[in-house]
Order: structure tokens, then sequence, then C-alpha cells
């Protein structure tokens, strides 16, 4: 499935300068991904310039071990209907309706003998209804997958509606659901992929049930405080097995862009946690003019008055 869809054409097309591509469970704003990827320097401070031959080694060595860091294990699917096909023949799905041999271009869908029944294929997907992406996933992926011989009916859902049957709180009649999702401030993903019955629906929203994904997080749940080392190694190991068994298929991350006046004071909402917190402790009033303070050493710092 993965293989038959054109990710760079649906960002384009559907989100233009305002989504960025990503291949795994992360959001580029999380600090995990941005010291993974770079985007923010490695906390690691600087042995003193008198300290003995034993810190300086064990500087470099923890440097060494944050410059290994990076994202190159997590599986990446570019659009490939031909790898699609050639993973479909050797999992069985090479009959057609009729459980002759399937001819690409000629049979409307792949199927399989399964206990004695031809199955085909058929893939039904769910999304918001009124959202303008139905038009993208067509040409990006519905299309695709035919190619592949895969057949897709996508079906526009209320949103309570959609919630209701992505949560499992009515029983499920799809077997996909085009739906975005916000992570939390602190990343926690072991219940959302536990695989005890319990959790399924409300936590464990996609049914995955990897014992060696769910120890991953388990890991990642149980590193040292201060950690942060460990803690992105496990997360890096999270990322990759996620990547392995794909219970979900990444697109894009969004960017946002917070625009407000200057009149607008004691508005951080980079401190806070949320919009709705940063709001409360902001008001209106004038525009406050630029001050320059005096010169400190070679530096000059500019103040709020």
């Amino acid at each position: 499935i993965a293989y038959s869809f054109d990710q760079d054409s649906f960002i384009a097309e559907y989100l233009g300068s305002f989504g960025i591509a990503v291949y795994s469970y992360y959001g580029i704003g999380q600090w995990m991904y941005r010291l993974v990827s770079g985007a923010l320097a490695a906390p690691v401070e600087a042995p003193a310039e008198d300290a003995d031959e034993a810190a300086v080694a064990e500087y470099e060595a923890e440097v060494a071990e944050w410059e290994a860091l990076n994202l190159s294990g997590i599986e990446m699917y570019a659009l490939d209907t031909d790898a699609a096909a050639e993973l479909l023949d050797a999992d069985g799905w090479n009959l057609n309706r009729e459980g002759e041999a399937f001819t690409a271009g000629e049979d409307d869908v792949r199927c399989k003998e399964i206990e004695g029944e031809i199955v085909p294929l058929e893939f039904t997907m769910i999304y918001p209804e009124g959202n303008t992406a139905a038009e993208s996933l067509q040409a990006t992926f519905a299309d695709n997958l035919k190619r592949a011989g895969i057949a897709l009916t996508m079906e526009p859902k209320p949103f309570a509606e959609l919630l209701q049957i992505y949560y499992r709180q009515v029983e499920r009649d799809c077997d996909m659901v085009f739906l975005a999702t916000n992570f939390g401030d602190v990343f926690e993903p072991s219940a959302t992929f536990n695989p005890a019955e319990a959790l399924q629906g409300v936590h464990n929203r996609t049914g995955v049930a990897d014992e060696e994904l769910y120890n991953l997080a388990l890991e990642m749940r149980a590193t040292e405080p201060g950690d942060v080392l460990g803690y992105c190694q496990k997360w890096v190991a999270f990322q990759e097995r996620w990547t392995e068994i794909m219970p979900t298929l990444p697109i894009y991350s969004n960017v946002y862009f917070d625009f407000y006046p200057p009149t607008l004071h004691n508005y951080n909402a980079g401190a806070d946690t949320s919009w709705a917190e940063a709001i409360v402790g902001a008001y209106l009033g004038d525009v406050e003019a630029e001050v320059e303070a005096e010169p400190i050493g070679d530096d000059t710092a500019v103040f709020i008055d």
C-alpha cells in the first residue's frame, strides 16, 4: 500500500508549502526529531580548558554517539507500483476473480484463495466529509493502487461519525481512515501500541499488536530522567521498527505560523504548551518602542521598554 502512494505529489497539491514529508511516527517540531536531525545542537557540555584526558575522552565519546544518531535506518517507501506488485505476487495475491492468473491491465483486482474462497483485494477508506484531500488522494493514491491491482473505494463521512468509527465506539466497517492527529507535549506511545485487547480502540486505534514495537515504547518510558542521549537512541530504534511493520501510512507534518500584532503583549506561544494557555496572560496595549541599552563588553543588548 505504501509503495502505491505518491507522497510528494500529494503534499505539493494538497498542502503546498505548509507541509513537510515525514516517514515514520514523528512530527518535525518534536525535540527528539530536531536533535537527531541536527536542527538542535546536542546537549553536550564541553570540558574545561584544564580538563584531564579522561574528561576529554568522555566528552569526545559522547559527541561521537550523538553524531552517530540518524534516521537512515527508517524504511522509506517511494512510489513504486512494480515493487508493490512484486510483494503482492509473493504473498499469493496473483489470481483474478475467476481464480485464474491475474493479468495487469486486463483484470480489475488481484485475488487470493483463502480457505477455499477467492478473496478480492478490495479496500474502503473513509475521510472527513468536505475535505478537499479526496481529489488529491484519487490521483496520488487510489489510481496507483489500481495499477498495482488493489481496488480502493473512498467514502466521505461526517466528522463526528468518522471519529466514532476511528475510536471503535461503533463497529468499524472500513479498512482505512484518512485523518490527521497531533502529538502530545509528552511523547509516550506505549498505550497507543499496546497489544492488549482492552486497549484496542480509544488508545490503540490501529489495532497493531507487535510486541517488539510495544517493548521499544516501554524502554523509552523507562529512560532515567536526564538521559537525553539514551532516550533519543531508543526513539530511533522505535522509529525504525515502526516503519518495518507500518501500522499507519505517514504522510506529512504541518508547518504552523502564528501571526499577532505588536499591540499584543506577554504572548509567549513558544514557551506555553498551547495557544489556550499562552493567551491567558496576554493583554492588549500600545506598541512599545525598542530602546537600545548601554553596550556590555563587545555586545549590545536590546530591551523592550
